[in-house]
């Protein structure tokens, strides 16, 4: 059971390529005191190097190189580089930084100035591998290309005094070899002198070497043609979502040929010496690269775009920063939102994909964004508002992220009682791949609308140490949700039934809706007069089969002795509700209680949940699987 509690500022920050995660041993927290209005409308990050108890973070393993070693982003998988699978390798005393740069050579990886970020960040004590050639041998590209006995070590020299001037230590590394059999089947080198050169330079400068094209080749060698495969990018057509046509490429990874390369990495690291061993403590277990591969939202070298809202900041409205994001980006759009309260609507359109919300206060209740329309209020053009005109924040983009700050709707029951359709959503979601972290959702009916594009497609969303209230179906909607470690707010309305927490609309072909999995249900109602939901089918859509299983959570004594009812004449045991393992005074066993089995409960996991048909893991975000996860946009 995961202890239900409100988030430190330095926990908060922790979000998917966003932050640095403490947890389960990668490498660093944000730091504390953000500043609301420091850089303006900028591309940069920042990066601190302390933990949530402030100490010095521990080593980091800094990869820098081309497309063979960078970090991809989910959108790409399964293609990844080798950088992103070290840190699948390590444990809890150090931890993986990929900033690799995917077409970038020793020259144009330096020219761009990632190298100076690099060396910013570097601490005495971390390492830096530095694996370039693939794009040095471009010379027809002036960019990129070098020649290996003069710019290219000039270049790498470059990185070596980078690394050293920061207190790290520099190690260089070949160029992976490519997949490339003659017609008898033997391995063969596709880099010229470059790996020739670089092993020249680690030994007239004394630093350290791992000859990746060697070891790479005598691997490539050893699993044949036919056994390389699966170690690079070939995939049939409709294998992958991301890849329906298939692909054929014999130059980038499948995770299952990344992983194979680091493992040549980490090992040739240890047995020279360069590396304890201890760093790569899972180096010879069994990894499911496809599970617990972390892929980020975006690209880490892609700078995210910093936009402060308050007062002295970029703009002093959410919807004004909002209107200023470039349509259809790969960038990550940060709005940094000030202390304060912000009464207005906003809308987050679909084209406007990769915005994060970030409350910069010590808390959630710090920074709060409210607006008070009812499905009933009178529209100014005629007629009323809607269930869904009534949204106080709608987003409609994916990978939308938020973090520390509230999303209200604050209509006023009794100051309107001639207002008798009274839904008043605080929050709409319904673009894909949503992360929520340390959030408040404050309402009374309809208070969170998790939905998704369109019916039968499935958009999900993760809700971690967030607090929701409200009292009727005040979480809603056909959407795939799944609240880890929250708390759940009962309002009293001062009557028998006191309303209802669920009210799932979740298609039938999609086997998963919403998942309450070590989550705190509250309330100072009266005894059993809430209950857990009750199926919604809207515009009598019969093939609306909600979804909802509550596990391993707390139920108060106000939640009833049979927690789940019909709706609008559809029956509550058509639906797939479902409990597993709870606990409190609400919790017990009867014939109106479905019990969800061991075995089955296997298959409504968390994991599951999140993962759809295209293997989304946002959980990983902040592991010592998260290779990015250094990056930090707070100050």
């Amino acid at each position: 059971m995961r202890e239900i509690s409100t988030l430190s500022r330095r926990a908060v920050l922790r979000t998917l390529g966003l932050a640095a995660g403490a947890a389960a041993g990668s490498a660093a927290l944000a730091s504390a005191g953000a500043s609301a209005h420091a850089t303006g409308a900028t591309s940069s990050f920042s990066v601190t190097p302390t933990t949530a108890g402030g100490a010095a973070r521990g080593p980091v393993v800094f990869v820098v190189g081309d497309s063979t070693a960078s970090a991809y982003e989910h959108g790409l998988r399964p293609r990844t580089g080798w950088g992103q699978a070290l840190a699948l390798l390590t444990g809890t005393k150090a931890s993986v930084f990929d900033y690799a740069w995917s077409g970038a050579s020793s020259k144009s990886f330096a020219d761009a100035g990632k190298l100076e970020t690099v060396r910013q960040m570097m601490r005495p004590g971390d390492y830096l591998l530095i694996s370039f050639g693939h794009n040095d041998e471009k010379t027809s590209d002036p960019d990129r290309g070098t020649d290996p006995d003069t710019t290219f070590k000039e270049y790498l020299s470059r990185y070596l005094e980078a690394a050293r001037s920061a207190g790290a230590h520099p190690v260089l590394v070949t160029p992976v070899e490519r997949r490339r059999f003659d017609a008898a089947g033997i391995a063969q080198t596709s880099h010229g002198e470059y790996p020739r050169a670089m092993r020249e330079l680690a030994e007239s400068t004394g630093t350290p070497l791992v000859d990746l094209t060697e070891l790479s080749l005598q691997l490539w060698q050893q699993l044949g043609p036919e056994g390389t495969l699966s170690h690079f990018l070939h995939l049939e057509p409709g294998a992958h979502p991301q890849y329906p046509e298939g692909r054929e490429d014999n130059t980038h990874f499948h995770a299952v040929g990344a992983l194979a390369v680091a493992r040549l990495v980490a090992r040739d690291l240890v047995a020279q010496g360069v590396t304890p061993g201890s760093w790569f403590t899972r180096l010879e277990r069994e990894i499911d690269p496809l599970t617990e591969t972390y892929w980020p939202p975006e690209r880490p070298v892609d700078a995210a775009r910093i936009i402060d809202v308050g007062p002295g900041g970029d703009f002093t409205s959410v919807q004004a920063a909002v209107d200023s994001v470039a349509s259809r980006s790969g960038q990550r759009t940060v709005i940094r939102i000030a202390p304060g309260e912000y009464r207005e609507v906003v809308r987050v359109p679909s084209d406007k994909e990769r915005v994060t919300f970030l409350g910069l206060g010590e808390r959630p209740e710090d920074t709060v964004l409210v607006y008070d329309n009812a499905s009933g209020t009178p529209h100014p053009e005629g007629g009323t508002y809607g269930t869904t005109g009534s949204t106080s924040i709608r987003v409609d983009a994916a990978y939308f992220h938020a973090e520390n700050l509230t999303f209200a709707n604050d209509f006023d029951e009794a100051a309107h009682p001639e207002i008798t359709s009274r839904q008043a959503v605080a929050l709409r979601l319904a673009g894909d791949y949503s992360v929520l972290r340390n959030v408040r959702c404050l309402g009374h009916q309809d208070t969170l609308y998790v939905n998704s594009p369109s019916t039968g497609v499935q958009a999900r969303f993760l809700f971690e140490s967030c607090f929701v209230e409200g009292d009727v179906d005040f979480i809603f909607g056909r959407g795939t949700a799944v609240f880890d470690a929250c708390r759940i707010v009962s309002l009293d309305r001062g009557e028998a039934n006191n309303g209802y927490v669920t009210a799932s609309s979740v298609d039938q072909s999609i086997k998963h809706g919403y998942l309450f999995d070590g989550c705190e249900f509250a309330s100072t109602a009266a005894r059993r007069t809430v209950h857990l939901g009750r199926p919604w089918h809207p515009g009598g859509d019969p093939n609306a089969i909600a979804q909802v299983l509550v596990r391993d959570s707390r139920l108060g004594d106000h939640i009833m002795a049979s927690p789940w009812t019909d709706m609008s004449g559809f029956s509550w045991t058509e639906a797939r509700f479902a409990e597993h393992h709870n606990r409190g005074p609400g919790s017990f066993h009867s014939e109106d209680r479905p019990q969800m089995s061991v075995a089955e409960a296997a298959e409504f996991t968390r994991e599951a949940y999140l993962a759809g048909d295209d293997g989304w893991a946002p959980q990983l975000a902040g592991t010592s699987a998260d290779s990015v996860a250094l990056l930090s946009y707070a100050e």
